[in-house]
């Protein structure tokens, strides 16, 4: 556990926030980063200027919430904050290291007094330069419960497979499929003097034949080969629905399936016990489909998400500097002038 710690603290990821037009930041409001995708989660920087002067800048890191989440999510980090210094970086003032837990209890952590207001608005400091103020994060993601990661250059496309990925993986759950059945072909042993059976499905039609003795009953008149390939056929469809698991059930799987089921259905024995079973493996690739579709649209649901977020934080950023330009507009006041009129050469 310790070693696992020690290679995340070394594993900080850093984002920066140029915040400009800093002097026309409203005391009473909250300016938050557009959102930023840092260890495989997306995160923002909360920033608002302390209304006494003596506590000046507040820095925070805040936790977006998004639609992978589920409940009892969280985020256990290690984080610093920063505020640079643009005249000497060896000046940039950095937290210490802040270690906890965000959860749907605590989503924003940080310092309410991080530069004071004398230090940042000194004009030989370089915390402050042409009304511009940059801040940053560096975290480091130890773990986190029920959410799923956003990657940090491709979330936008975070629900595409392309046809040759899905294509490679059906040819190589096939190959294992294949080695399966090859590794048992030859193991062939008497099943109940019924016939020779493959090793693997005699426990599965013992257990079977236990709990539906009309299995036996109804072979028991055909010849000899006629059973021993009615019960590999059985075998073959108990040894499919013991080994398959739920998302295993692709289209090609489903094809596998369905042949292996209207080739046991020839044989006549009394299937009415197994038949839901099967349709029911059947349906499982509906089901996938849909629960496929269901995170295409999460997954297209989060990368909206972020983008309103990123579009609320730009608003905030154009308020800011649409007052900046009106306060110039007042203090320049210029005089109204004919812009018809001629310059002339001499004086009126």
């Amino acid at each position: 556990m310790d070693e696992h710690k020690q290679s995340c603290v070394e594993n900080f990821e850093k984002f920066t926030w140029k915040v400009e037009n800093f002097s026309f930041l409203d005391t009473q409001l909250n300016y938050y980063s557009e959102p930023f995708v840092v260890g495989g989660y997306p995160w923002k920087i909360l920033l608002y200027k302390r209304g006494d002067n003596a506590d000046g800048l507040s820095l925070f890191l805040s936790v977006v919430e998004t639609a992978n989440m589920s409940n009892g999510w969280s985020r256990h980090v290690k984080f610093r904050l920063l505020v640079f210094n643009q005249h000497d970086s060896n000046k940039t003032i950095i937290s210490d290291e802040l270690e906890l837990e965000f959860n749907a209890r605590l989503t924003e952590f940080g310092l309410k007094s991080f530069v004071s207001s004398t230090l940042l608005h000194d004009s030989h400091s370089g915390f402050l330069v042409k009304d511009v103020c940059i801040v940053g994060a560096k975290i480091s993601i130890y773990k986190s419960k029920h959410e799923k990661e956003v990657s940090k250059d491709t979330y936008l496309n975070t629900s595409y497979t392309s046809q040759s990925q899905a294509e490679n993986l059906e040819v190589e759950g096939r190959s294992q499929t294949q080695e399966k059945v090859q590794s048992h072909e030859s193991e062939l042993v008497d099943f109940k003097g019924l016939g020779q059976i493959e090793k693997a499905f005699v426990p599965l039609l013992e257990e079977a034949c236990t709990q539906q003795p009309s299995l036996i009953v109804s072979q028991q008149k055909r010849s000899g080969k006629f059973m021993e390939w009615a019960f590999m056929a059985l075998g073959r469809v108990l040894y499919f629905l013991k080994t398959k698991k739920v998302k295993d059930m692709n289209d090609l799987a489903c094809k596998e399936l369905q042949m292996l089921w209207e080739e046991l259905e020839l044989f006549s024995f009394d299937l009415t016990w197994l038949e839901p079973r099967v349709q029911s493996a059947l349906r499982m690739k509906s089901y996938l489909e849909k629960l496929d579709e269901s995170q295409k649209l999460k997954n297209t649901l989060v990368v909206l998400e972020l983008e309103i977020e990123r579009l609320k934080s730009k608003i905030d950023t154009l308020d800011v500097s649409i007052d900046a330009a009106r306060e110039l507009m007042r203090i320049e006041d210029l005089e109204e002038t004919d812009l018809e009129a001629e310059l002339g050469f001499m004086k009126s």
